[in-house]
């Protein structure tokens, strides 16, 4: 059953992540928070600003850091029970050929030496037909 699990298909589930913007957060909280901004800016007070700038980017990387972190553990989680549903339908279907297999070799047996014979002729038949190509292709 070659091809069975596809190697290179990777995780079995699409990613659901999204990244937050947290808008909200970074609006001002008040006019008057605003206007502070504003004066601060005026003024020259760029540091306190560039310290909640900081902050703010620091908590944005956080929360989507966290998100993306739980969203490729749920990924992978949900990958697995995939990825052993398909294994436990592909050994199903293995040990159904397998038996289909033994069946039809004891019945083979039980006809005996004749209908073995019967069964490797076109083996035999292939293998001279390589051999005759191998000495062909040798001189």
């Amino acid at each position: 059953m070659p091809g069975a699990l596809d190697l290179e298909m990777g995780f079995r589930v699409r990613c659901r992540f999204t990244f937050e913007e947290l808008l909200r957060v970074s609006l001002p909280a008040s006019p008057l928070r605003y206007l502070a901004d504003v004066f601060l800016g005026a003024v020259g007070a760029y540091a306190v600003i560039q310290r909640e700038a900081k902050e703010f980017l620091d908590h944005l990387a956080e929360v989507n850091s966290t998100r993306v972190q739980s969203d490729v553990l749920n990924r992978v989680q949900e990958s697995r029970g995939q990825l052993e549903t398909e294994v436990r339908k592909l050994l199903h279907e293995v040990r159904r050929i397998a038996e289909r297999a033994l069946d039809r070799a004891r019945t083979t047996r039980s006809e005996g030496a004749s209908a073995i014979a019967l069964a490797l002729a076109p083996i035999d038949a292939a293998e001279r037909a390589v051999q005759f190509l191998q000495r062909r292709n040798g001189d």
